[in-house]
């Protein structure tokens, strides 16, 4: 009998300890993902009142996250990138930054261009990234690519696997999509290569599915603030029911310039925060995807590890100049240092 009740008592301690775990397991899976994608254009060849124009809409949206210290992945373009170098920089050194590559120019067509041409255009933009450093600093080493317009070809998933890249953003839940993933909404792996196609979030409005973007909800479908944020919360309140994650996109010529799409953002960024969803960059994203969906986004992306110590041209007068940024609030007021000094930096995209 002594024995009949040992092993009872044994099963019902690990029938509690299995419920335990399980009830972990859930609660795990109702905090959900948050993949924030930004967007950052400036025109080629700005004035110094575009510069400054440009740095206030980045400073903008940044606002909304640093306080919390939230993860965020920079798609830049390379003109952004030739006129807001600094500021970026700043930007890719904190921890909770990724910066991938978004296309050198705005509205690029990546998928009419030649293989080579691809190649080039892409292996230049991999450059413009790499250059978002400070010596002795955060190694910054692109992940992956968002293409203009999500334009694009079979050359470009090749080309970006030679390039090892862990992803391509080029991709629209249920809409745009690789033959037979019209259902997913989380990462999958594009045929054989070592790259991992990432669909951005969509939305049913009215029988009518909406990218969650910025630029697509106020330009194409000519929504209101308040009715983008409604959006916003209801593609939060459906995937957190559903266990997806909310990949969405923010433009700094959206968002960070309009003051109602603006208060939709921050609107957006304190609702997620206050239901304790788990923000994660895009290669976290993929990385909580491969371990099942249901781990926290504690993976570390390739522009976290540390850069050895060497000689470069402008080094620490960047490191210096970038020091000033800190004078930088988050209550959305922009009084930081001018973009004009951007430029006064040396643009050396080949060391």
């Amino acid at each position: 009998m002594r024995a009949i009740n040992k092993y009872f008592l044994l099963g019902v301690a690990l029938v509690t300890i299995l419920m335990i775990l399980s009830e972990g397991a859930i609660s795990q899976n109702n905090s959900p993902v948050v993949t924030v994608m930004i967007d950052i254009n400036a025109p080629p060849s700005p004035t110094s009142e575009e510069k400054q124009i440009a740095f206030d809409s980045i400073t903008n949206l940044t606002n909304g996250v640093n306080p919390k210290g939230l993860k965020v992945t920079l798609f830049p373009t390379g003109d952004a990138i030739l006129s807001q170098r600094l500021h970026i920089t700043f930007l890719a050194n904190a921890s909770n930054y990724e910066v991938a590559m978004g296309g050198m120019k705005k509205d690029e067509k990546l998928g009419l261009m030649s293989s080579s041409d691809q190649r080039s255009t892409l292996s230049q933009m991999k450059q413009y990234v790499q250059a978002c450093h400070i010596c002795g600093g955060k190694a910054i080493a692109p992940s992956g690519l968002k293409p203009q317009l999500f334009n694009q070809s079979k050359d470009t998933y090749q080309i970006l696997n030679d390039m090892g890249m862990l992803y391509d953003a080029g991709f629209q839940a249920g809409v745009v999509y690789l033959p037979g993933h019209k259902n997913d909404v989380w990462p999958y792996r594009i045929d054989n290569l070592n790259l991992y196609a990432v669909p951005i979030s969509t939305y049913n409005l009215s029988g009518e599915s909406i990218l969650l973007s910025d630029r697509v909800a106020r330009d194409e479908k000519k929504l209101s603030g308040s009715q983008w944020y409604d959006v916003l919360a209801g593609k939060f309140n459906e995937s957190t029911a559903n266990g997806d994650p909310i990949v969405v996109i923010f433009d700094n010529d959206i968002s960070g310039r309009d003051p109602a799409y603006l208060d939709a953002y921050l609107k957006f960024i304190n609702y997620a925060f206050s239901k304790k969803a788990i923000f994660a960059t895009t290669s976290e994203l993929i990385g909580i995807s491969k371990a099942g969906k249901t781990s926290s986004a504690t993976a570390k992306t390739k522009t976290s590890t540390s850069a050895p110590k060497s000689s470069c041209p402008d080094c620490d007068k960047l490191k210096n100049a970038t020091m000033i940024n800190t004078t930088g609030n988050s209550t959305g007021q922009n009084k930081t240092a001018p973009a004009d000094m951007v430029v006064n930096i040396k643009q050396n995209f080949e060391g």
